[in-house]
């Protein structure tokens, strides 16, 4: 498969073109020049995007700003905008689907402490994919936004769409990283180990559904987040477990 890759000099794209590398053709947009052979872009700028995505058949939508602190104008501009752009750019192009870089902030704010990164651990919940949005800041709210763009595309104008809420991924593959800090708890509970983000968006390349909606975490002991639809929607049933990195 042609799998076109935005953002792809961030992390999740290091991984990505690293994991998927080998079973699809891989054509990778960037902001700025890389190291890699990529095509610079920016999906903001609709002009730009004209004829990009030609000859692709899916296209993984990461470009935009990752940050739950970004402003209101980085998330118009990168993240709202963009994804319309990069839809808009798939539709005209005849992309068969998109799989779109959503998080799990979009409902994050039920169980949200005093920050983003903190969990209230008071709230008992099992979230479902079908619970309200319930975004924790503008990024997420913006992710909101991008999830509601492509069911309208996938709805109207035939392009299919799989809206992938990830968890916690960080630079090393262990949620380690977080013991003894206040993210601990919220990254034991969200925690995606490399190998499952991988089998994921493999997963979402394969599924042929209209519109899919997803949780992308790993197996975790403490998730909040109920992954029955996405066992039986996305057909991906995630191996890594947070809780066996703190096991003595």
């Amino acid at each position: 498969m042609k799998v076109g890759i935005t953002g792809a000099e961030g992390r999740i794209g290091g991984y990505l073109r690293a994991g998927l590398g080998g079973s699809h053709d891989i054509s990778s947009f960037t902001l700025t020049p890389q190291n890699f052979d990529s095509t610079v872009v920016d999906v903001s700028d609709a002009d730009a995007m004209t004829g990009v995505f030609s000859g692709l058949d899916a296209v993984i939508h990461l470009a935009g700003d990752p940050s739950p602190a970004g402003s209101w104008e980085s998330m118009l501009h990168n993240n709202i905008i963009g994804t319309f752009n990069v839809l808009e750019e798939s539709r005209r192009a005849g992309v068969k689907k998109v799989v779109f870089a959503s998080t799990n902030h979009t409902q994050h704010g039920e169980t949200m402490g005093a920050s983003p990164e903190i969990l209230d651990m008071s709230q008992r919940v099992m979230l479902r994919l079908g619970d309200y949005f319930n975004p924790s800041s503008i990024y997420g709210a913006s992710k909101a936004t991008g999830e509601i763009y492509g069911r309208l595309f996938a709805r109207h104008h035939g392009v299919q769409f799989v809206a992938m809420r990830i968890g916690a991924i960080g630079d090393e593959d262990t949620p380690l990283t977080a013991l003894g800090t206040p993210a601990e708890d919220y990254v034991r509970a969200m925690y995606l180990s490399r190998g499952d983000l991988v089998s994921a968006f493999q997963k979402a390349l394969e599924v042929d559904r209209e519109f899919t909606l997803a949780y992308v975490i790993s197996n975790n002991g403490r998730r909040i987040f109920d992954l029955r639809e996405t066992n039986e929607n996305l057909g991906f049933y995630p191996e890594d477990d947070a809780e066996t990195f703190f096991q003595s």
